[in-house]
């Protein structure tokens, strides 16, 4: 990871995993006494976003919230793309990430790759990795998974809370206009044709429909809220879910 971005990425990351494998040891030491199960495990959210909608700002200012004046060990941290696929082609960080789990954990992520996936496609064998990277990072919790279908992969998951984030075709040609110094005419089909593909990919490779409000616990329209809000509102929706629901 060679920008700013990165670096501080890869230093959340180091930190996230120093303390999941502090919390293995204490789940693993505690087994005997309370199925593991039954122990408290951290939640995550899952964001998933329309081409040019910007779901990586919107989960930056999200971080803040949830861990403001909190002391949080670990603290929330957003996941993007560039990170993502950085541990997953890193196999020093990949090994450490999946030493952080319990021997259940990892039986549970092994599981699905045995199961689902396995009756997934050949097209997706190059996936595979990214996923697993993704299931690790949910497993352990306190993460936010923005894009790379994160909400598809950790569906059979407990603890996840997922958005969708959406926005009208013209104000997404716009920022993507802004962006890219493009024409908006240009953007718009950029757009449409981004939005097209992601999703008859998922339709066609893994019978998802990543349009449908229903695969979601909340749908938010990034067109009416600036970022801060945006993030506020996913905020004060995620805490009433986890209150009522995990």
């Amino acid at each position: 990871m060679s920008d700013k971005h990165g670096s501080n990425m890869e230093n959340v990351l180091s930190s996230q995993i120093k303390y999941w494998k502090q919390q293995k040891t204490d789940i693993e030491a505690r087994a005997e006494i309370l199925p593991e199960k039954k122990q408290n495990r951290f939640p995550f959210i899952t964001i998933s976003r329309e081409y040019g909608c910007g779901g990586y700002d919107i989960a930056a200012a999200l971080v803040e919230f949830l861990n403001d004046g909190r002391s949080l060990k670990p603290e929330w941290a957003a996941y993007d793309r560039v990170v993502l696929e950085k541990i997953s082609s890193d196999m020093g960080l990949s090994e450490q990430l999946t030493d952080t789990l319990t021997s259940s954990s990892r039986k549970q992520v092994t599981s699905f790759f045995e199961t689902t996936f396995a009756s997934y496609p050949s097209q997706l064998s190059v996936y595979r990795h990214l996923s697993e990277t993704i299931r690790t990072l949910a497993a352990n919790g306190r993460v936010i998974i923005v894009g790379r279908g994160g909400g598809i992969i950790t569906r059979d998951m407990p603890k996840g809370f997922n958005v969708r984030v959406v926005a009208p075709v013209e104000w997404k040609a716009e920022r993507m206009a802004s962006i890219n110094s493009i024409k908006k005419a240009d953007a718009e089909k950029l757009v449409i044709k981004k939005n097209a593909e992601r999703e008859k990919f998922f339709r066609d490779l893994v019978k998802f429909d990543i349009a449908s409000p229903y695969n979601y616990h909340l749908v938010l329209n990034n067109q009416s809220y600036s970022t801060r809000d945006a993030a506020r509102i996913i905020y004060e929706a995620f805490v009433s879910y986890t209150e009522n629901h995990l």
